[in-house]
């Protein structure tokens, strides 16, 4: 009897899978053809991935990455330091700038004494003297020098003029007296020397 009901049960299976709707075989092409899609899709982005991840040309764009970002470290850190050193060049300028006036008035000073005979006077001159050079010396130590210009040809990006002289005895656009000395730190004046020139 349980082969009966075995047989039985067989048949029906089999009356179904004939008598299957043509809804139920568009149903399974459908679901046939959705999952030969996405074994495509799948093949698809599979491929994608390996060549997105090709280790070779990955390497090279973060090796050219690596070095993009050390040149521009590096630029960086040479800007900063330009930078620095401009901040403090700038600084020892605007010091010297305001310690001119300073010199100026000692050197008054000292013409003012040698004119005296007096030995008080002579000795009072001498001590403005190593006051001065003291303070030329701390100034050539940043790098700020004295214009030796008397003598020299007239140079307007050194030189201001302020009066010229009709003299033969001196050469054209010869420096003949300072009035006012000059300083300058490398190629930067920090003040023109004021100068009378012969023509």
């Amino acid at each position: 009897m349980a082969k009966k009901k075995k047989n039985k049960l067989e048949t029906e299976d089999l009356n179904q899978e004939q008598t299957e709707s043509p809804e139920d075989v568009k149903n399974s092409e459908e679901t046939s053809a959705k999952a030969e899609s996405d074994e495509t899709d799948v093949t698809a982005e599979t491929e994608i991935i390996a060549e997105e991840t090709n280790p070779e040309e990955e390497y090279a764009e973060l090796n050219d990455r690596f070095l993009r970002l050390i040149a521009e470290y590096d630029n960086f850190r040479k800007r900063s330091q330009r930078e620095k050193d401009s901040l403090y060049s700038d600084s020892v300028v605007d010091v010297c700038k305001a310690w001119l006036p300073v010199l100026d008035n000692l050197d008054r000073a000292i013409e003012a004494a040698e004119k005296f005979v007096s030995d008080e006077s002579k000795q009072m001159a001498e001590g403005m003297e190593m006051v001065r050079r003291q303070a030329i010396e701390v100034m050539s130590g940043l790098g700020v020098d004295m214009m030796d210009c008397l003598g020299e040809k007239f140079d307007p990006e050194y030189h201001e003029a302020v009066a010229h002289v009709e003299d033969d005895s001196y050469g054209e656009g010869e420096i003949i007296d300072v009035l006012q000395k000059g300083y300058i730190k490398g190629d930067r004046v920090i003040r023109y020397a004021v100068v009378r020139v012969a023509n």
